[in-house]
């Protein structure tokens, strides 16, 4: 049998992201992409899509952070957050004539809206941009899909744990500020605003992160990480 098929290596991923698909238009379909988007911006807390609205448009944050929520009978739940250079829930958005998801803005966001009559076009005359649209859709997909079976299997402190992991990647440093309170921050994880409380209480007497408010400090990465694996 061959080497590559018994060896234990672990999956490298290239995630092809939104700005590299855009990267791929045309000179021509990048100035007719300009001719028929709109920006906006949306205060921290503002609705950007509301679930049943048509889908007329791609939404592509430049600036900010975007919660996506999806409604299961009664219940909400939070799928992923979206970071700047990222399309909005772009692997719902050709499934049907209506967006079947919310999207709020966290933080004050600015967001690009691109006509879908346009993006059909270029995936219909530019068969490099759809190939790696379709890389691209697989990537966010996979992501969901991952994040959503990682948390299903945590505790309360390993979801928090991936959580502030998470919001340290967004920033891009282990000292940030929460986008959300603590009763949004229990929403995200699917649990009690005391349990994320008591949990936030015990990661900081444990210095594992200090807290100050919204202020969030990761002091112990590396207790932080076993936590997320391990909780």
């Amino acid at each position: 049998m061959p080497d590559f098929l018994t060896e234990k290596r672990p999956f490298k991923f290239h995630f092809l992201n939104a700005q590299e698909c855009l990267q791929i238009l045309t000179e021509d379909q990048k100035k007719e992409m300009v001719q028929h988007k709109t920006d906006l911006e949306f205060n921290a807390g503002e609705i950007i899509i509301k679930r049943g609205i048509d889908s007329n448009n791609i939404l592509y944050v430049t600036e900010g952070l975007v919660k996506l929520e999806i409604t299961n009978g009664n219940k909400i739940a939070t799928l992923t957050m979206v970071k700047p250079h990222s399309f909005i829930g772009i692997v719902c958005c050709f499934a049907f004539d209506k967006f079947d998801f919310t999207a709020t803005a966290l933080e004050n966001t600015k967001v690009t809206l691109i006509e879908m009559s346009i993006f059909q076009k270029f995936i219909k005359n530019n068969g490099e941009f759809a190939l790696n649209l379709i890389k691209h859709m697989s990537g966010v997909a996979n992501g969901i899909f991952h994040k959503i079976t990682n948390f299903s299997q945590k505790n309360i402190e390993g979801a928090l744990s991936l959580t502030i992991l998470e919001f340290e990647e967004i920033y891009s440093s282990p000292k940030f500020k929460l986008p959300v309170n603590r009763k949004e921050l229990a929403n995200i994880l699917g649990y009690s605003k005391e349990s994320v409380i008591n949990t936030l209480s015990k990661f900081n007497k444990e210095s594992i992160i200090k807290v100050c408010d919204k202020e969030i400090e990761i002091l112990n990465h590396k207790k932080l990480q076993q936590i997320s694996r391990i909780g």
